[in-house]
């Protein structure tokens, strides 16, 4: 079928070649990212925050109204906590694996969908590069293997630019449905995470219509409809959430976290310009190839196909969007990485097909490859505690020889290989990564032995467990089954001791070398793990 000049089914891949390519894409994700969640501990204090509210989530039966050390926890709606629980379910325990198995799945699917959205304008092998840059991007692999929301509210903010791309290049007949089906992934998104998940594609959708000067299609669409969906979605959780944690968590949740973040942020404040001196390094190593297809495609953006305009705005409007926000985080940009990856995949097509200049290939490869040996050179041997250059020799090789092989290529004019080197590359440095600096990095941070350690002394009868200016000790949680109460303040914490026979306290060391002339008397260290103490009054 053809309209608006995109013949779908002239780009329409094989069966055999989709599921070559799916297999390619899980094989690749699993290897990476898979092997990052055996041998770590979930991490202080996002992954044991988010594991904690879970747990109380199934302790306590609140479903709707998630809290966190007994408190209203109103950052995040539940459903991504129904999720953990579902896999705790799923593995018997609180797991490192489990709780990371969500965001690796919805990170392999997002790169399915990437796929199968450059699959819609370009041909199997161009598809399933954009999907492999992706996938080896570096904020992309990172939010995979962490205990976070993002990366599942980014697999149906992807899903939601897939099927309005495929129902607006569809006969007016089935449109509909398309569409309907984008108002409904939206909400999904949005009860995920909050108001991004419908804000990304909103804007976006706008931006691209008028690009195409067809506002029109907003008619095509069935706003009223759409929004029906969406809403019946979001309020089928906020009403009872609402009516179950009254004004109080409804004021928290609807105007704090929703308008709070957004103007003179509480939290994360950044400078303008911030999105604009990250981004490049968060999408390492295909940073420069991106700057290079802007500069390739973006002085005819008027008269371009549509499928650059759609990446486009898929692209700029969150980046624009999001640095007018107070508040900054990177993860925040994650669904625009898809766009990002179809757009480098969309430059090496044109290139190697004699549609663009060569130098938009050979100059950022040269960048490219300076730039991972002076990496390579830089790299220290010992970085707290774990000898990086010395697990990393896989690496560091790879990257010597890749070097080589590519300015190689240059002077042979053999472009062709030239991103599957650097996939090859990068493929290495994750493995590299996963297997042999995720364990080190992990005993540097972890807090279950100290917390192994204070369940210890619960069950041996010590009752009064307290934390000294720790923050959120409730995480700890998630190892002791019970929640420890926070003191802030000297003056607090004498007057809960003062009466205390026996207390166990766990402490900052940096706080215990200026109370210890205060407190060793009556106190003696019994632990001591990653800057923290266990002191225990008897």
């Amino acid at each position: 079928m053809k309209e608006r000049g995109l013949n779908i089914k002239s780009t329409k891949i094989s069966k055999k070649k989709m599921m070559l390519s799916l297999l390619v894409i899980v094989l690749f994700c699993g290897l990476i990212y898979i092997p990052s969640a055996f041998h770590r501990d979930l991490h202080y204090r996002d992954e044991l925050r988010y594991v904690e509210v879970a747990r109380e989530m199934l302790v306590n039966h609140q479903w709707l109204v998630p809290h966190l050390g007994g408190r209203f926890y109103s950052d995040k709606p539940p459903v991504y906590f129904w999720v953990l629980n579902l896999f705790k379910l799923i593995f018997g325990n609180y797991s490192t694996l489990a709780m990371v198995l969500p965001s690796i799945i919805s990170s392999t699917i997002v790169v399915i969908l990437t796929f199968f959205i450059g699959g819609l304008f370009m041909q199997a092998r161009y598809a399933l590069l954009a999907a492999l840059v992706l996938a080896t991007s570096f904020l992309f692999f990172g939010m995979s293997i962490f205990v976070r929301m993002d990366m599942m509210m980014n697999l149906f903010i992807t899903g939601s630019f897939l099927v309005f791309f495929r129902g607006y290049c569809s006969e007016k007949e089935i449109k509909g449905r398309y569409y309907q089906l984008m108002f409904f992934l939206m909400g999904i998104a949005t009860v995920i995470k909050g108001p991004a998940g419908f804000l990304d594609p909103l804007v976006v959708i706008i931006v691209f219509l008028l690009l195409e000067k067809n506002l029109n299609e907003l008619k095509r669409m069935n706003l009223f409809r759409g929004i029906l969906i969406f809403f019946a979605v979001v309020l089928l959780w906020i009403i009872p959430a609402v009516i179950i944690g009254g004004k109080d968590y409804a004021y928290d949740l609807l105007i704090v976290q929703t308008f709070g973040r957004s103007v003179d942020s509480f939290a994360h404040q950044r400078a303008i310009y911030y999105y604009f001196t990250m981004f490049p390094l968060t999408f390492l190593p295909w940073s420069l190839f991106l700057i290079s297809s802007f500069l390739c495609f973006f002085n005819n953006i008027r008269t371009t196909r549509k499928e650059l305009k759609f990446l486009f705005s898929w692209f700029w409007m969150p980046l624009l969007i999001f640095s007018m926000l107070s508040g900054k985080l990177d993860i925040y940009l994650l669904p625009i990485y898809p766009a990002a990856s179809l757009l480098v995949a969309i430059l090496f097509r044109e290139i190697l097909e004699n549609k663009a200049n060569k130098r938009y290939l050979t100059i950022p490869a040269v960048m490219t490859a300076i730039l991972f040996v002076i990496m390579a050179f830089l790299m220290p041997k010992i970085i707290e505690g774990i000898t990086v250059r010395s697990i990393l020799k896989p690496t560091l090789i790879s990257i010597v020889l890749s070097s080589i092989i590519v300015l190689f290529l240059l002077v042979k004019k053999r472009y062709k290989f030239i991103p599957y080197i650097f996939l090859v590359l990068i493929f290495v440095f994750w493995l590299n990564f996963s297997w042999g600096i995720v364990t080190p990095l992990s005993a540097t941070y972890t807090k279950k032995p100290i917390a192994t350690k204070i369940e210890e002394f619960k069950k041996e009868g010590v009752d009064n467990i307290v934390a000294y200016e720790y923050g959120q000790p409730e995480s700890l949680g998630v190892y002791t089954d019970f929640i420890i109460p926070e003191i802030k303040g000297e003056e607090n914490l004498f007057n809960y001791i003062r009466n205390k026979k026996e207390v166990l306290i766990i402490m900052k060391v940096k706080y215990w070398k200026v109370m210890q002339k205060k407190l060793f008397k009556n106190f003696q260290r019994v632990y001591s793990y990653n800057d923290y103490l266990l002191l225990l009054k008897q």
